[in-house]
């Protein structure tokens, strides 16, 4: 059995690796890098990210349980990998309580997306013709656990759609399946705003809805899915840190300090806005509490709809 590690009085005692088990480029990476830049200064230590990417988040994830508990291996985590791949999948590495949770950062609502070509302008419209066609429609994930996977399997389930007649793609990060939409090989996918906001400014994707209570303040003319007669579209994304099992309560106090006084900061949460979402913060304690409450609702919604792996 691993030996917990009792860490020094001077944490962090040498660089910290901050893993993001995504390709670059998404709101996860983008809210790592703040995280390092903000705690490199404020430890004067340095804190850099990582990118492992693989297997829908599951490699980063397992880098960091495998390592020592030492606070020098952290993880970005999000909502995807963190309880709706454990949901989903019943042969998944890791348990969803499995890692240290550390807190939440940023909360980001989805955004539903058909190609800038599509003749829909509606999701009442889109729903409508899957329903009349299921089999003939496709959706990208990036993975069996991603983000939209049990999202878009609610919101067709509330339209009348059995999930499993329209075919899931399954793509290589967020960008693959958004450039996915865009050249037709899947009709439709559920991301967050920060990694499409080119694509929709390019015309390339239009947004049909955003997915929690309140409106988008980049995109104010896009129906909430309950506006649009949708509220099993809920599902708010998430980015946050988490470490190995066994961190000790000291590495994982200081972490959270940290990362409170980051949701804090003006500029920080400037920057959050203007990609959609908004800062955040959970401690470790709620931080725990919603994760369990989101892998809950996952499961029940996987076995009820016949997604579970």
């Amino acid at each position: 059995m691993r030996e917990p590690h009792q860490p020094d009085s001077d944490y962090p005692h040498g660089p910290v690796e901050l893993v993001v088990p995504f390709p670059p480029g998404g709101v996860t990476d983008i809210a790592a890098r703040a995280v390092a830049k903000f705690l490199t200064d404020r430890w004067r230590s340095p804190v850099a990210v990582a990118h492992v990417a693989g297997d829908g988040g599951a490699t980063g994830t397992l880098r960091v349980l495998r390592s020592r508990p030492d606070g020098l291996t952290m993880l970005m985590c999000a909502t995807g990998q963190a309880t709706q791949n454990p949901a989903l999948r019943r042969d998944n590495p890791y348990r969803w309580d499995e890692p240290t949770p550390i807190g939440r950062v940023v909360a980001s609502p989805l955004v539903f997306v058909v190609s800038g070509r599509s003749p829909w302008t509606s999701l009442r419209a889109l729903m409508s013709d899957v329903r009349n066609n299921p089999g003939s429609f496709a959706y990208g994930t990036s993975g069996v656990g991603g983000i939209g996977s049990i999202a878009i399997a609610r919101l067709l389930h509330a339209a009348g759609i059995d999930p499993p007649l329209v075919r899931r793609v399954l793509m290589h990060g967020g960008a693959g399946m958004l450039e996915a939409v865009v050249h037709g090989k899947t009709h439709f996918a559920v991301q967050y705003l920060a990694e499409m906001k080119d694509l929709l400014e390019a015309g390339d994707l239009r947004p049909l809805a955003v997915s929690g209570h309140a409106r988008i303040s980049r995109i104010p003319e896009v129906m909430t899915a309950r506006e649009s007669g949708f509220d099993a579209f809920d599902l708010t994304g998430w980015s946050g840190v988490s470490g190995p099992a066994e961190l000790p309560p000291a590495v994982s106090q200081k972490w959270s300090e940290g990362l409170e006084a980051l949701t804090s900061d003006t500029a920080f949460r400037a920057r959050m806005e203007t990609l959609g979402g908004s800062a955040a913060y959970l401690g470790p304690v709620e931080f725990k509490a919603a994760l369990a409450d989101e892998f809950a609702t996952a499961l029940r919604f996987a076995e009820m709809l016949g997604l579970r792996n």
